[in-house]
């Protein structure tokens, strides 16, 4: 009997302290978040990259939330993008930089992924996509198009079945209208593959369109590699001068304006509510940004943000 019951102690004790060490290595895994002063909740440590290209920056109230900022970036620029960005929900990522002075920039971020995906904004890739098919003659941007009945969905009310349409009208309706149809029927004529390879090319490594449009999101893309074809079209170095201040002209007409919504400068952008890309030019200032979330943002605030910091700028 005084064995067993020496035995049963023994694996009591065993127990405990296995059940003491699988605690301790859970803690180890997590860290404690303040916010506020009253509040406090535990949080997963953060699955951001470690290394020398991103820095933790938390605001001196940690109710500013966290993120990662990339090697380099205007600190207090990013404060302000983060103060700004409070309010956005699940994985974010921000990229700015000034067109005209290249050291004034900010990348951040709230996740480890390199992408996110995305929805219209995408359309900026089929609208570089098809002016490089016209400038390659692989796309005749007058040929009619005759549009079959698979081609319309969600009650489309400008395209009809059985009738046909330049490249040039399905273009416009893509832009001025955002219609998904139209987007949807370029996007099939020059393939998704040549579209994402024209996003590489250009510079856009981390974009990829995997899905007609019409759903939440048709694809991935990074605010980085947004920032990045901005950038380029206004230099003039994506398909020249002359065809990126085209594009341009077509990103100015597009109805969602997103990041610029209340800016009164001179933009060029696409957006829709999660997600979005501006070039602006105001008070003699010409800077990109760019926003792109999984779930629904205040991209105007983040907006505001932005270009309130950039027009201060001396």
């Amino acid at each position: 009997m005084k064995n067993k019951i020496f035995l049963g102690a023994i694996l009591s004790s065993f127990c405990a302290l296995a059940f003491y060490m699988t605690s301790i290595n859970h803690m180890k895994t997590q860290t404690l978040e303040i916010y506020g002063n009253s509040t406090a909740k535990v949080a997963q440590k953060s699955k951001m990259k470690e290394g020398t290209k991103q820095t933790r920056i938390t605001s001196g109230e940690s109710e500013l939330g966290e993120a990662a900022i990339s090697r380099n970036s205007n600190k207090n620029l990013a404060k302000a993008i983060v103060k700004a960005s409070s309010n956005v929900q699940g994985s974010y990522q921000v990229s700015v930089k000034d067109l005209n002075t290249p050291k004034i920039f900010a990348d951040l971020t709230n996740t480890s992924q390199d992408n996110l995906n995305a929805g219209n904004v995408l359309k900026l890739f089929v609208l570089l996509a098809y002016y490089k098919a016209v400038q390659d003659k692989s796309l005749n941007s007058a040929t009619p198009y005759k549009v079959k009945s698979s081609d319309l969905s969600n009650g489309d009310k400008v395209l009809k079945a059985d009738m046909s349409y330049s490249y040039t009208y399905l273009l416009d309706l893509m832009m001025r209208q955002q219609n998904d149809n139209a987007a949807n029927i370029i996007l099939n004529k020059i393939g998704k593959d040549k579209v994402n390879q024209t996003a590489k090319d250009f510079g856009a490594g981390k974009t990829e369109i995997t899905e007609n449009f019409g759903k939440d999101f048709s694809g991935k893309t990074s605010a980085a590699d947004l920032v990045t074809i901005m950038k380029k079209l206004y230099q003039g170095k994506v398909l020249g001068t002359d065809i990126d201040n085209k594009i341009l002209g077509q990103l100015a007409n597009f109805p969602e304006k997103g990041l610029a919504k209340n800016i009164n400068g001179t933009v060029y952008r696409i957006a829709d509510k999660k997600q979005g890309v501006a070039l602006v030019q105001e008070n003699g200032k010409t800077y990109a940004m760019a926003l792109v979330s999984e779930e629904g943002a205040d991209l105007a605030k983040v907006g505001d943000a932005i270009n309130d910091w950039m027009v201060k700028q001396k």
